[in-house]
């Protein structure tokens, strides 16, 4: 068993404004389009190649939510490797609240797409004398350097003891 002590290294104090990571890359398939949408957003743009030519995609593309699913898996794993080393019992990362969600342009079979994460504001708000609030923009930019998908969230970070 490891017996290494307690150490925390990463207070809300800890976490600059302007902190900048890519989680990474994902090509989406048009077999994972569909699958996706059948199982969780059957409109035809989403589950049918042939039949998603008549509609105003003008092709399959990706649900929205499965953009979002994509991003959920890209944040963790991410944060799970950036993490490595930091001893913090897991205690940050709760959201609270997103806004401004938009998928601004169709993710298509092929198309992949680059994950980033920037923090944006830690806003005067200390919960329970225990948290405060980082916010943070996310989006995603295809192949192209097109803004796909973008919103704001609000996550918990643990203040230090002694502020």
């Amino acid at each position: 068993m490891d017996k290494t002590p307690f150490i925390r290294s990463r207070w809300f104090e800890d976490i600059p404004v302007g902190e900048f990571h890519v989680f990474g890359s994902y090509t989406f398939s048009e077999k994972e389009i569909v699958e996706f949408g059948k199982k969780y957003a059957p409109q035809v743009y989403h589950t049918d190649p042939d039949a998603a030519l008549d509609t105003v995609y003008r092709g399959l593309i990706a649900s929205g939510w499965h953009i979002c699913a994509v991003w959920m898996r890209m944040m963790v794993d991410y944060m799970e490797r950036f993490a490595t080393g930091v001893q913090d019992g897991r205690r940050n990362g709760a959201g609270v609240g997103f806004e401004n969600l938009e998928w601004l342009k169709p993710v298509r079979p092929g198309h992949t797409l680059t994950f980033t994460y920037e923090i944006i504001d830690k806003p005067d708000k200390v919960i329970r004398e225990k948290w405060g609030v980082i916010r943070s923009r996310n989006e995603a930019f295809n192949q192209y350097g097109d803004l796909v998908f973008s919103f704001v969230i609000d996550i918990l970070a643990e203040r230090a003891p002694d502020v």
